[in-house]
């Protein structure tokens, strides 16, 4: 990692930890990278230099000796130092001291609250790589055009909260971000935008701790498979399979619209009030409620398999179709002390309608997540069986080896 010393003007390649300020921004057309010109006279007349040099000016009035800034502190040249930025970017705004994000489209004069306020407007909001930039750092402060300061994230957190739909508590304290739903914060990245369409999934990595190799011309609906997939990997949480069909999607992502994973991060949007239901909480309520002989209480690891993904969930025969019950819940989220869940007293559980097809069951296209309104203590449906495996298998069909079972509550 390349480090600017605001004393000699030289990047510092710097391998312990050392504080150190960070600069967000949004590029202007006709800027330039900076990397082999720092230290050169030339450089400083170079387009939008001027931010390299008062985010010096801050960091200096703050205390610090280091600053990073994408500008001058990244070899634009280099594919290996393009790889790690893009698969560190989080973890450095998380460890800088504080992120100053600068506004070239914002009045300083103006009040940031008010409606029409040219912070509301501002495009920095629609970048997809924002998310962690606002997210990751604990102190951000944000600057006019004319570098007056406007405030501060947690000073304007109703503000920008009500902007972006990101909860509140993600932008007052940081170290809470992994504790929302995938749901919930796959739901943030709606309308955010990219130059290189793999970027918009490359801008997630961070938000869910997870790596992938940096590839471009694959696609958006490719890459974002292989990001669901790694994810899956590390968590069992089930929200995110609660997704419905985005609008005005391509035919290569329509090719994957009945697949048990989202083909882009746009199905999310309508999923920031969706919440998982932690396992014991889980297990209570379906031994409770979905009682089996054979299985006494749920499953909620999703097993890679030679097939693909291995889930169990409780069922219910619908017609000839099925439904199958997810771990997660509609409604607002309720921070436990370790993690945001759902209020088990009023769920809407969230479910995906399975129709019978020729490789056995497949989800029902749908343009809305089905709901089941399920309130703790009071038996909702009263066929459901536990004993029920699901296939996901390439490409993206599911398979359902349903035991058919009548289960009296």
């Amino acid at each position: 990692m390349y480090l600017l010393n605001i004393n000699t003007q030289q990047l510092e390649d710097i391998h312990e930890r050392r504080p150190y300020a960070i600069l967000s921004h949004a590029w202007r057309v006709g800027e330039t990278h900076h990397f082999h010109e720092i230290g050169t006279e030339n450089v400083r007349i170079q387009p939008g230099y001027e931010k390299v040099e008062m985010c010096c000016e801050l960091a200096r009035q703050d205390g610090l000796d280091y600053v990073w800034i994408d500008t001058c502190c990244a070899d634009a040249n280099s594919s290996a130092a393009h790889t790690e930025r893009t698969i560190s970017a989080y973890t450095w705004y998380q460890q800088a001291q504080v992120c100053y994000t600068y506004l070239d489209d914002v009045d300083g004069s103006e009040d940031p609250r008010e409606g029409y306020s040219t912070f509301r407007r501002s495009r920095w909001f629609k970048r997809a790589w924002t998310l962690q930039e606002l997210l990751a750092p604990k102190h951000v402060f944000f600057f006019a055009k004319d570098w007056t300061m406007i405030g501060t994230k947690a000073g304007l957190s109703n503000v920008i909260s009500g902007m972006t739909g990101i909860h509140k508590d993600a932008l007052e304290h940081p170290e809470r971000v992994p504790s929302f739903s995938i749901a919930t914060r796959m739901s943030w990245a709606k309308e955010r935008t990219t130059s290189k369409e793999e970027d918009r999934v490359y801008a997630l990595m961070g938000l869910f701790g997870v790596n992938l190799p940096i590839l471009y011309g694959e696609g958006e609906t490719r890459t974002f498979l292989k990001l669901q997939n790694e994810i899956i990997k590390t968590t069992d949480d089930q929200s995110i399979f609660a997704w419905c069909p985005a609008a005005g999607t391509s035919a290569e992502a329509e090719s994957h619209a009945s697949g048990l994973l989202a083909y882009t991060f746009k199905c999310f949007a309508d999923c920031g009030d969706v919440q998982r239901i932690p396992y014991d909480l889980w297990s209570e309520y379906c031994t409770k409620h979905f009682c089996s002989k054979n299985i006494p209480y749920p499953q909620l690891g999703m097993d890679p398999s030679c097939k693909g993904f291995q889930a169990t969930l409780p069922v219910r025969q619908r017609g000839v179709g099925l439904d199958a019950l997810l771990a997660c819940a509609r409604g607002p989220a309720i921070w436990n002390g370790s993690e945001y869940v759902a209020n088990l007293n009023r769920a809407d559980l969230i479910c995906i309608r399975l129709q019978k097809s020729y490789h056995g069951y497949e989800p029902i296209d749908k343009d809305h997540l089905e709901t089941s309104f399920l309130g703790l203590g009071v038996p909702a449906y009263r066929k459901w069986a536990l004993n029920s495996f699901l296939y996901i298998v390439p490409p993206a069909i599911l398979f359902l080896m349903y035991q058919s079972r009548k289960t009296s509550l």
